[in-house]
């Protein structure tokens, strides 16, 4: 019994140690490890669905990358930039580019280029005239450059080349290249020299080379020689029959053994032209000429409408007045009736009935008859940019005004000057002297 007490240890410690081994086969492995776990670990500190459904942000882009990414370069409130130069602070070392100008040019007289009068644009030509590219080249003139012909080329009196004899032939050498005279004109020599010279065929005119060929029945004309026998000229698709004699009618042409089968197919299947499709019903002999398929349109006596009557209709003459309310409103109170003086209603687009306001706001967007017209918008005038139109060189002016005005433009007249052409222009204008008037009075004294 002791020997058996001391195994019974050492079968439980077998069992252990077996069961021991069971637990250890049974346990779950990890083959994955670069994977999470699903659901709670005991590896990451404070895990919560919230932390889950707002994961880290992702690392920004490096510097060096930034600037080739769409997200950079049109990034909201910045300037769009290139990646090749996005990076380049060369320009940052120079506030300004270019070259400062003097005082007293600002963008205004820079813009306006073009002169604001006939006498500005004289003036503009005497200072441009002491350049040396306008002395050569000037402007709506070919360019100058100091060669002078002979008297009688220059005068127009003998022409450059040599004149050609015309008693040499009777004929120019513009007319024997290019002969003025009809060709049916021309004699049958003539026109095969021209043949030979200027290939001049006639239209659809065979190419003859003149060639006589020697037989044993003696010489042939190839103009007159025909290769081959004269068929039948009634005969017609000759050559292509003669090409594809498997299509010609008049040819008998060999049994060939097919499938009934297919030929049946063929039979059905295949629209015969001239003949209705067979869709299996047998062969049935041809419609009576008098019948027709189909039920009739109308019956008689079933009182239906025929197309004439459903297209027309059968309308009574009290039907077919027009309505009472066309073009009229026969509710009371709802009668919109002009009153009796034809007065308009609505207000004009155009308010000369409204005195202008002196300051004008920028929200007021009305017309009070002192804007611009269309033609004036399309086509304006050069002293549009100063708020001034074609009607403020119409007002009168004074002598001053005149005068400093003409004075500031640098005329080249003087004071005494302007004061007799303004006396002239009152005396013919009768007291009312223009711009326009004085100007034009001005020019002719250039």
């Amino acid at each position: 019994r002791g020997a058996a007490q001391h195994a019974r240890p050492i079968r439980v410690a077998s069992s252990c140690s077996a069961m021991h081994g069971i637990t250890a086969v049974a346990r779950a492995t990890d083959r994955m490890p670069q994977l999470p776990a699903a659901g709670v670990t005991k590896f990451m500190a404070n895990e919560s669905t919230a932390q889950s459904m707002r994961p880290e942000a992702p690392p920004s882009t490096p510097d060096d990358m930034a600037r080739f990414r769409k997200s950079t370069i049109h990034a909201p409130g910045t300037m769009s930039k290139n990646p090749g130069y996005a990076e380049d602070t060369d320009h940052l070392r120079v506030q300004v580019y270019g070259k400062a100008s003097a005082e007293g040019y600002g963008v205004q007289d820079l813009m306006q280029t073009a002169p604001k009068s006939y006498l500005i644009e004289r003036t503009i030509e005497k200072k441009e005239a002491i350049y040396q590219s306008s002395k050569l080249e000037p402007l709506g003139v070919s360019r100058k450059l100091g060669h002078e012909l002979p008297p009688q080329l220059a005068s127009g009196q003998a022409p450059f080349g040599k004149g050609t004899p015309h008693n040499l032939f009777g004929l120019s050498t513009k007319v024997l290249l290019a002969p003025t005279e009809p060709p049916e004109n021309l004699s049958e020599a003539v026109r095969e020299q021209y043949k030979k010279s200027h290939a001049s065929f006639a239209p659809g005119e065979q190419r003859r080379r003149e060639y006589q060929w020697d037989t044993a029945q003696g010489v042939l004309d190839p103009s007159q020689f025909r290769f081959g026998r004269q068929g039948d000229a009634t005969e017609h698709n000759a050559i292509y029959y003669a090409l594809h004699p498997a299509q010609d009618p008049y040819v008998t042409q060999p049994a060939r053994i097919v499938s009934k089968d297919l030929e049946d197919f063929k039979e059905v299947t295949t629209e015969t032209l001239g003949k209705p499709k067979p869709v299996g019903h047998g062969d049935h002999p041809g419609p009576v000429p008098d019948d027709g398929f189909g039920l009739p349109s109308k019956r008689k006596g079933d009182g239906h409408w025929n197309a004439r009557q459903c297209m027309e209709g059968e309308y009574s003459l009290e039907a077919q007045r027009p309505d009472v309310d066309l073009g009229q409103a026969i509710r009371p109170g709802w009668r919109n009736l002009p009153p009796p003086d034809d007065r308009s209603f609505g207000v004009p687009n155009v308010r000369t009935d409204v005195r202008a306001p002196r300051v004008r706001s920028v929200a007021d967007h009305q017309n009070y008859g002192n804007e611009p017209s269309g033609g004036e918008v399309i086509a304006p005038s050069h002293f549009s940019q100063l708020d001034l139109n074609e009607g403020d060189f119409l007002k009168a002016q004074s002598l001053a005004q005149i005068k400093s005005i003409f004075q500031a433009i640098n005329t080249p007249f003087g004071e005494a000057e302007l004061e007799e052409v303004y006396e002239h222009v009152a005396y013919e204008d009768e007291g009312h002297v223009s711009i326009t008037s004085f100007r034009a009075k001005l020019f002719d004294r250039l």
